[in-house]
């Protein structure tokens, strides 16, 4: 059975004044799932994911989203994906809805529901507020809001849950798999390894630039006893464990 790749990477390599910060970094997301995308603070996977959009540009190695170049056809790209990279900004003196029709305008979408998708996110009856009172939570949603508001084929969410509380974290959850039954492919990346181990398909794993190892939940759980962390632990370290 052919397996249609949304991401595909080969080889790929960033420099930064010099120093390689990418190297060798080799991944491929399926088309309808969610990948875990898992590594150390550093080791590059904010720096992967400008990469996939377009907003920078690779050293060397080649980089396919939904079938097209990250470098030749970034504003496709764009048109067709939803992200939502370090932490989101907003016109602060607009309302939630106001931002998001900015977006949409931007887009040159006519069509989206923006009390829908607002309460999608778990931000019911608070279009009119503005940004400037939102709390940390809020703005994390309104982020993921607006990241999916113009029904992308890929969303790519770096840390998404960030400043959820455990009832956000749950909510989230469950919309990103509700999303994947739709047939949107989801990259995401996160701290919390439990989420990941409940959400994800497939997890890649980053260390120091290069994509070292991808592999399922179930295997993960199958080859350590101890889960994802006991897994995490062992090969960010070298093969050590859990020190």
């Amino acid at each position: 059975m052919n397996t249609e790749l949304v991401v595909s990477t080969k080889q790929l390599a960033k420099a930064f004044h010099g120093k390689e910060v990418i190297h060798d970094c080799t991944m491929s997301v399926e088309r309808g799932t969610i990948y875990g995308f898992l590594g150390k603070n550093g080791a590059g996977k904010t720096t992967v994911f400008k990469i996939l959009l377009g907003l920078l540009k690779p050293s060397m190695g080649e980089v396919t989203v939904l079938g097209m170049d990250s470098v030749k056809n970034n504003l496709d790209i764009l048109k067709r994906t939803g992200s939502l990279i370090e932490t989101p900004l907003f016109y602060e003196h607009l309302s939630a809805a106001e931002n998001l029709q900015i977006h949409l305008d931007y887009m040159g979408i006519t069509n989206a529901d923006i009390d829908e998708t607002l309460a999608m996110v778990g931000l019911p009856k608070v279009g009119a507020q503005p940004v400037s009172t939102f709390s940390l939570g809020m703005r994390q949603r309104l982020g993921i809001a607006r990241a999916l508001i113009h029904k992308p084929e890929l969303l790519i969410l770096d840390e998404p849950v960030n400043g959820l509380d455990p009832v956000g974290i749950k909510e989230m959850r469950e919309l990103f798999c509700n999303m994947k039954q739709t047939g949107i492919t989801i990259l995401l990346s996160s701290h919390i390894l439990s989420e990941i181990e409940q959400t994800a398909d497939r997890i890649g794993i980053i260390v120091d630039g290069t994509v070292i190892q991808e592999i399922t939940p179930q295997e993960i759980k199958e080859q350590y006893a101890g889960g994802i962390e006991d897994y995490f632990m062992t090969v960010v370290n070298g093969g050590k464990g859990n020190e």
